[in-house]
């Protein structure tokens, strides 16, 4: 599956072919483009599109743009067209990807050539896939994945008329209450069976039901007896969906992806990641501290994103 950084421009191509031979579609072909997780309807906007017929004959194009490469997700591109009367769908797949740490701000970061000629020269490739890898390393360590991507998460309600998150939110489009749309804000009128509005807290972590006049604040307050000022019901499932995640990578875990970027591509990085604690070479020998294998192998990453570790029980 080829990856694509978010908010990007890219031609992805269509190869046709015929008897194993590069050849003209009967018709120019045409494709629509899905979330591949939720793919029972395509992306509005981006159903049954024409393809730009490129040179030689048998290659076809399209440009996937900003409009939907603009939040982390796996696209499904289905491609339609017929080949001697023979109607044919190529399905291709493409992720979209937040960098933790670009190429370029690597390089400044850790000092290395931008030229081959240049002794401390880094191949571009190398830092891409480091980063990929670092990238994994972190989110595997806080349980964050720190960009914005569409998401759902379910939360049972204890009747206080705040609600906990276990992801990040940043954005509400719907909610459902034991299954049942009750909140619907894509919809114009916004289609709202709750009796009440829903709003994110400035961390993103808590929901708070709320209605003109109300003087409640985030308290967390419950009633078993008294709905006012709203609630969400003990023992009630509550589903949400929106953009979760971060509107953009936070410095800080910007660095640690770089930190860990340098470590990975340093000479030493082969022996810790096969456990090796003591290394014995002819001119030179080393011995890990236990603490290599604890963490991500880099105390400093280790102190920044034990900061993140702990977020999930942070309230507001």
């Amino acid at each position: 599956m080829q990856t694509i950084n978010t908010n990007s421009q890219v031609n992805i191509q269509l190869e046709v072919y015929s008897d194993g031979v590069l050849s003209q579609a009967d018709y120019t072909p045409t494709l629509s483009i899905y979330d591949a997780d939720n793919d029972a309807s395509s992306i509005t906007g981006f159903n049954s599109l024409e393809a730009i017929d490129e040179t030689p004959a048998g290659i076809y194009s399209f440009i996937l743009t900003p409009a939907v490469t603009n939040i982390n997700r796996v696209l499904e591109v289905r491609w339609n067209y017929t080949v001697n009367n023979v109607p044919v769908t190529e399905t291709q797949y493409y992720g979209v990807e937040t960098p933790y740490s670009t190429v370029s701000e690597t390089v400044d970061f850790l000092g290395f050539g931008s030229i081959p000629s240049e002794i401390n020269y880094m191949d571009p490739k190398s830092i891409v896939s480091a980063e990929k890898v670092a990238r994994t390393i972190i989110e595997g360590y806080t349980g964050i994945k720190f960009y914005t991507y569409y998401g759902f998460q379910e939360v049972y309600g204890i009747g206080a008329n705040t609600i906990e998150l276990t992801e990040k939110m940043i954005t509400l489009d719907k909610i459902w209450e034991n299954q049942i749309l009750v909140t619907d804000y894509t919809q114009d009128p916004i289609y709202n069976t709750f009796g009440s509005g829903v709003e994110i807290s400035p961390t993103g972590y808590q929901l708070r039901l709320w209605y003109p006049g109300w003087d409640m604040g985030w308290n967390n307050e419950m009633d078993p007896v008294i709905l006012y000022p709203g609630r969400f019901r003990d023992g009630y499932l509550y589903r949400f969906a929106g953009q979760v995640g971060y509107k953009y990578v936070p410095e800080d875990i910007k660095l640690a992806s770089m930190l860990l970027v340098q470590d990975i591509l340093s000479n030493d990085y082969n022996w810790r990641n096969k456990y090796l604690a003591k290394v014995n070479l002819s001119e030179i020998s080393f011995e890990m501290a236990k603490g290599a294998f604890n963490g991500t192998g880099n105390i400093t990453v280790d102190n920044i994103l034990d900061q993140y570790r702990k977020s999930n029980i942070v309230i507001i």
